[in-house]
């Protein structure tokens, strides 16, 4: 994620993205949604003053995350609608790239 904000901050071309994060291991019990100003260590929002835009990573709700790079400056309506699009999960959406990947598919192995 470090380099993510890297380059992120180091951008000089603006490019508007959702992209939902789905956590499969979060347990219904293990349930408490912390918003990012109160979690620091875990979200985050970072600006970037040469493109106008905001990078955002956020719980979206008990099972998703939330990444998006959007304009500090936005319809915030809009952009609302288009993140709860993003976290649905419906494969008709003609706008969405899934990749699934369980913890055993990604290794150090080489």
């Amino acid at each position: 994620m470090e380099r993510l904000k890297k380059a992120f901050v180091n951008s000089v071309e603006p490019a508007n993205f959702i992209i939902c994060f789905w956590d499969s291991s979060t347990s219904s019990a293990a349930a408490d949604i912390v918003p990012f100003e109160q979690d620091p260590n875990i979200a985050f929002k970072l600006r970037n003053y040469w493109t106008e835009e905001q990078l955002v990573w956020r719980r979206f709700d008990k099972f998703k995350w939330l990444l998006v790079r959007c304009p500090i400056e936005r319809d915030e309506v809009k952009w609302a609608e288009w993140e709860q699009e993003a976290a649905w999960h419906l494969p008709w959406q003609w706008c969405r790239i899934e990749i699934n990947l369980n913890d055993s598919d990604i290794s150090d192995d080489g």
